[in-house]
This record gives structure tokens, sequence and C-alpha cells, in this order.
């Protein structure tokens, strides 16, 4: 009953999303005119064409597919109980991939930047040193040299799931059964629209960088989760 029960279109939208994600990185390495981590000698300009296309929406889709699956775990199995079982899930996979897998990214970065002359294993010797002089000019991350990169969903994922948690266990108290009138009403969508797309434009003219992809990735999480059992959307 429960593999009946399962939301099989949102498993598949997910793989769909998490292999252009996969595409879009690949291809970042030749792409001429953007920057990335290490560049192929070999560029296309069709193929940044189609990474424009990508780009504005790729994260966003993953931030919504987050918020309804993590409404339907919350409905499940308890906002608390969600928060303890997926803490491991996320920050061990985080703490591996920093120490582990960004590594190799930026030993391929400075060998062809920086015009590294040993192998990697001395490189990582360098690399667990936090005060080495080797990483002078690398020096942006949650430590010297140490950073999340590509990784910043884990991160990200894990804050915005406790938010989230904070928000589920309020909406779920007392305070649930004016929420629900409130969402009876047709045009508590539309003003939940027209609040997040201001939201969304507030961040771009307001914020940057990491904080403006972090906010609009909540806005779209969250918009998940409201929407995930509105019967209009056909998602309930």
């Amino acid at each position: 009953m429960e593999h009946l029960n399962r939301r099989v279109e949102l498993d598949w939208l997910r793989v769909i999303a998490f292999t252009i994600l996969i595409f879009y990185h690949t291809a970042m390495l030749y792409i001429p005119n953007w920057g990335f981590h290490y560049k192929s000698a070999y560029s296309s300009v069709w193929l940044e064409y189609l990474m424009l296309l990508i780009s504005p929406w790729r994260m966003l889709l993953i931030w919504f597919i987050s918020g309804v699956a993590l409404r339907y775990i919350f409905d499940k199995q308890g906002a608390g109980n969600t928060v303890l079982f997926r803490t491991p899930l996320l920050l061990l996979p985080l703490l591996f991939g920093i120490w582990v897998v960004v590594p190799v990214q930026l030993f391929a970065e400075m060998q062809q930047n920086a015009g590294l002359t040993f192998g990697y294993v001395d490189f990582y010797k360098h690399f667990i040193e936090l005060d080495s002089p080797l990483f002078s000019q690398y020096q942006r991350g949650i430590w010297p040299h140490v950073d999340v990169n590509h990784l910043w969903y884990l991160r990200a994922l894990w804050c915005f799931t406790v938010l989230l948690a904070v928000l589920h266990i309020v909406l779920t108290s007392k305070l649930h059964v004016m929420f629900l009138h409130l969402s009876a009403l047709r045009w508590s969508t539309y003003a939940l629209s027209i609040l997040g797309g201001a939201s969304l434009l507030w961040a771009q003219l307001a914020l940057a960088g990491d904080s403006q992809r972090e906010f609009q990735g909540f806005v779209f999480l969250l918009a998940g989760y409201l929407l995930a059992k509105r019967h209009i959307f056909g998602l309930g």
C-alpha cells in the first residue's frame, strides 16, 4: 500500500531534474565564456545557447520538488522526527564531499590555473593543513580554502528543512484551523503567487551571489510545501 500511495510522477520529475543538473555541470567544461573550475580545450557555442535555456530554472525545479516531498514526509513521519532522521542523511554526505570530493575539483582547477607540479597525494597533504601557503589565492570557503562548492544544496537543504519543520509545527498547531480557512479561499492562491513573485523580484534586485540563490531556493521550497496537497494543482 505504501508503494501504491507513492507519488511516482514526482520521482520521475526528480530524476529528470537531477539528470539536467548533471548535464549542466558537465557542459560547463565546454562553455568558453562562463567561469568554472576547469575548462576543456574544446568549446561549443551552441551548447552555451542550450545552457541559457536551462540555467534560470534548473535549481528552482529541484527546490520545488524538495518542498513537495517534505510536505508528504512531515505529514507521514512528523516534522521533528524528519529533522532527526534527515540530519545525518544530509550532513554526513556533505562532510564526506567537503573532505573527499571537493579536493579533487580544487586539484584539477589548480593544475590548470596555478601549474601544480606534484601529484594528488602531496596536494592533499597540503589541503588538510589549513594554514598551507599553497592556497593563498584560494581562501574563500567555510574554512580557509575548504568549501562546500557545488554541495551547497545539501547545506541549504538541511537549514531549510529545519525552518520548514518549525513552520509545519506552527501551521498544524492551534493555528491550523485559521490556516485551513485561508487556504480554502480561492484568492489565497493568487495572493501567495503575487507574494512569491514579489519576493523573487526583490531578491533579484537587492541580493547577489549565494544570498540571492539560496533565498530564491527557499521561496520555491516553500511554494512546493504549500502547494503539495492543493487539488487545484493536481498534487493533492
